[in-house]
């Protein structure tokens, strides 16, 4: 696999390329301190399977970068954005304008591999608290009208999740392993395997993938994404 990391700041780029060389076997990750640089080692090998851009690095100017990175990369290339202060706008703004996710720089170890992981399988990944930002903005009604914590509907299998449930799926949907889930909960790690039990029944799937899936493509189909 070959991934393109591009970052301003060295000691980012040093810890995520440990970190994927950790995670995943024959793993090549090439490095670039701005966008131009990135786009010409785009340019001269455009083989990589993933590129990961710094939103607020040199040369991005908002989306734009984005935009002129999807239009060099391979079709079945995959481009995330990684930024480590966001808002729901710009996770949304970054959707739409074609990223296949928008990564936190605050991931770490295994949930940031899961995290790629699922963009690769071909899946969006986006933050949880993204998903909070979007329930709280659709609050009042209008647009928003029928939608849960997490920003998940109310109809279906959906409807059928507790709160609780919700709060779990938005973090399981960040990549988090169980511990973590169960931390930032102040939960005991078996009650989270108990609601992750729970939410693969009333959903209808088998593990979190499948889970995180049905999430997202939940909030594509409200608009949300």
């Amino acid at each position: 696999m070959r991934i393109l990391l591009a970052d301003d700041h060295d000691l980012v780029r040093e810890a995520i390329s440990l970190l994927f060389q950790q995670y995943f076997d024959d793993c090549e990750v090439a490095e670039a301190g701005a966008l131009d640089p990135a786009l010409e080692l785009i340019a001269a090998n455009n083989t990589f399977d993933l590129v990961l851009l710094d939103l607020r690095m040199p040369g991005m100017n908002g989306l734009e970068g984005l935009k002129r990175t999807l239009e060099k990369v391979a079709d079945s290339t995959f481009v995330v954005l990684l930024s480590g202060a966001y808002r729901s706008e710009d996770v949304r703004k970054a959707l739409e304008a074609g990223a296949h996710g928008f990564i936190p720089k605050t991931l770490r170890g295994q949930a940031l591999a899961n995290a790629v992981q699922l963009v690769l399988a071909g899946d969006k990944y986006l933050p949880s608290s993204i998903l909070n930002d979007m329930n709280d903005n659709m609050s009042g009604g209008g647009d928003g009208e029928g939608r849960l914590a997490g920003g998940f509907g109310s109809e279906g299998d959906f409807g059928r999740l507790t709160p609780r449930e919700r709060e779990v799926l938005a973090l399981l949907s960040e990549g988090r392993p169980n511990k973590d889930i169960a931390r930032h909960l102040d939960l005991r790690e078996i009650t989270v395997k108990y609601h992750l039990k729970n939410i693969y029944r009333k959903l209808n799937v088998s593990n979190r993938a499948q889970a995180v899936k049905m999430a997202l493509e939940d909030m594509a189909r409200s608009g949300t994404l």
